[in-house]
């Protein structure tokens, strides 16, 4: 009843506005047809919010199933290294097997050949020199006594071709494994690419949106001098309100203490010197080329690009006035403003050139870099 009268009100108030096209005098079967679109745009918009709804809870699922691929390509790298490294021992140790097993060879032959010639020294100058009646017997006694030499250093080689031998196999078993582990490791890759690629799909914003966004990056860049500047900047509440809006409302999933944001060894830690003396006010890590690099804590994008020298950089801001702040990138799968969940993938490491790629990782506080350990 209280909806019939308000349109009955609203139908008053639309006449009066525009009493040519609205007639005052509204049939029954007018105010059903009206009532009928209000219903259906109610409907439309319960609709479209349930929607959303549901697509707010298949991004939670796939972030769920982002961070698992994360964590498990990760621990495929470490695995792959490992087996690289027991590789690259096994093809030394052949190396040097190789070597000695050549030495010993030698060892063997001229000792052989010593041996004949000393024994077929008699028939050749007795006739042409003078030897005691005893000779024969010394000569005899001596080759005896060499014999065990030959037979040990015989017995010696042959356990060296038989070690050789099953080094060969192990090192030709190594490499089927690491080859297979690098085919298992570029399908987790192709594997967590799609799942990026769907997850940025339901946060693709607009041209008008990228466009905005690409212009406040631009002036953001061209303002920002050197780090401290840009770190000041994307820390600015006002530069977090602008960045800040998504399209599905979700905040980050804190969790206690930080991830590795990338499975390497550390090649300079925070507090070392580089090779011109500059002290490191971060982490350097060498990873496998193309590896991915994931959040080390939950926190939003507030800087994702090119920056003076970095190359690709990625600045995200996490609870507690901390930012993290991550260059190396070979390319980047998130986008400003978006919320990322620790151990999330942000991007991947190049992978051209010769050697492990590097990621320089800075944890920040109050604008200020301090130790992530």
């Amino acid at each position: 009843m209280l909806q019939k009268i308000f349109l009955l009100i609203a139908l008053v108030a639309v006449s009066l506005l525009s009493p040519e096209a609205i007639s005052l005098t509204q049939t029954p079967a007018d105010l059903a047809r009206i009532e009928k679109e209000m219903e259906e745009q109610k409907a439309a918009a319960q609709g479209l919010e349930k929607k959303e709804n549901a697509t707010a809870q298949e991004l939670e699922t796939l972030r769920d199933k982002l961070i698992a691929a994360g964590q498990e390509l990760q621990t495929k790298s470490n695995e792959q290294e490992e087996l690289e490294n027991r590789l690259t021992a096994l093809e030394k140790e052949t190396e040097r097997r190789t070597l000695s097993l050549h030495e010993s060879n030698q060892r063997l032959a001229l000792l052989t050949r010593l041996l004949l010639q000393f024994s077929r020294q008699p028939s050749e100058v007795v006739l042409m020199q003078e030897a005691s009646p005893d000779e024969p017997i010394h000569r005899t006694i001596l080759l005896r006594s060499m014999l065990p030499r030959l037979k040990d250093e015989t017995n010696k080689l042959a356990q060296e071709v038989d070690q050789y031998t099953q080094l060969q196999n192990q090192t030709e078993g190594q490499r089927n494994l690491v080859k297979a582990a690098g085919q298992n490791l570029s399908w987790q890759k192709n594997k967590l690419d799609q799942l990026i690629q769907t997850r940025q799909g339901y946060l693709k914003k607009t041209t008008e949106e990228k466009e905005a966004l690409a212009r406040q990056l631009e002036s953001l860049t061209n303002e920002a001098k050197d780090l401290r500047q840009l770190m000041e900047k994307v820390s600015d509440s006002s530069w977090s309100k602008a960045v800040g809006k998504e399209k599905t409302k979700r905040s980050p999933r804190a969790k206690a203490g930080l991830k590795l944001p990338v499975a390497g060894k550390v090649l300079r830690g925070y507090g070392d010197k580089d090779d011109f003396g500059v002290i490191s006010e971060g982490l350097t890590f060498a990873a496998s080329a193309g590896s991915p690099v994931i959040a080390p804590q939950a926190g939003r994008v507030v800087f994702a690009g090119a920056f003076r020298g970095y190359g690709k950089v990625i600045i995200l801001q996490h609870e507690g006035d901390y930012h993290s702040f991550l260059s190396g990138f070979a390319r980047l799968d998130v986008d400003v403003g978006q919320p990322v969940d620790s151990g999330e993938p942000l991007g991947v490491l190049p992978t051209k050139g010769q050697g492990k790629a590097e990621l320089y990782f800075e944890w920040r506080h109050d604008s200020k870099p301090v130790s992530p350990i």
